[in-house]
């Protein structure tokens, strides 16, 4: 898949965090519906974030997915759901804001997961929670029609540098981003980034 590629040739940035893939694909069941279309040509090392939104089939999916992430040497973070993540044996969950709260307690209890985070608005990377994430996604970074982004501003390149630099952790984009757009924020103070409609075909 072209796009995957061209976008994973902007997405190796400057990270501290050396375990921490660069390149991520959010699913979203209506968006993406068949998620592991996509995710069986995405490049080795970036990852998938399954979002089921409480679909009825989603350990089923989740086990397509985290077989394929074996085969094709990807990380798989399941969103919001510990059950589904340890059941499934992912490398870790992705918390939508609203469920940043859970953080430390996730840290606690599941040391060895990878957790991340998402963050439309400045204020959220004040809260505790967020030292116990390995990473935060903002957003939007760009215009996005992302039902998560209608209402807020694009961040935009100013932005996202303003809140790398308040960051207490590696921060990550997500919001508009394509491989037309994606090597703008190769200076930016990203240390990687996301995308759901830029891995469509």
């Amino acid at each position: 898949m072209n796009r995957a590629k061209d976008i994973a040739r902007h997405a190796h940035m400057s990270s501290p965090r050396a375990d921490l893939p660069c390149l991520y694909f959010f699913t979203d069941p209506v968006r993406t519906p068949h998620p592991e279309d996509i995710a069986a040509h995405l490049p080795e090392g970036s990852a998938i974030v399954y979002r089921h939104f409480g679909d009825r089939h989603a350990p089923a999916h989740a086990r397509v997915l985290h077989g394929l992430a074996k085969e094709k040497n990807l990380y798989l973070l399941i969103g919001n759901d510990a059950e589904l993540a340890l059941e499934v044996g992912a490398a870790g969950m992705h918390l939508s804001e609203s469920h940043l709260k859970d953080a430390v307690n996730l840290r606690t209890l599941y040391p060895a997961l990878c957790l991340t985070g998402a963050c439309h608005k400045a204020e959220a990377l004040k809260q505790t929670e967020i030292t116990a994430l390995d990473a935060i996604f903002v957003s939007p970074v760009f215009p996005s029609h992302s039902l998560s982004a209608v209402g807020k501003p694009a961040l935009g390149l100013k932005g996202i540098e303003e809140v790398c630099a308040l960051s207490p952790v590696p921060v990550m984009g997500l919001g508009g981003i394509t491989a037309d757009n994606a090597h703008l924020l190769s200076q930016s103070g990203l240390s990687g980034f996301g995308a759901i409609d830029a891995f469509k075909p």
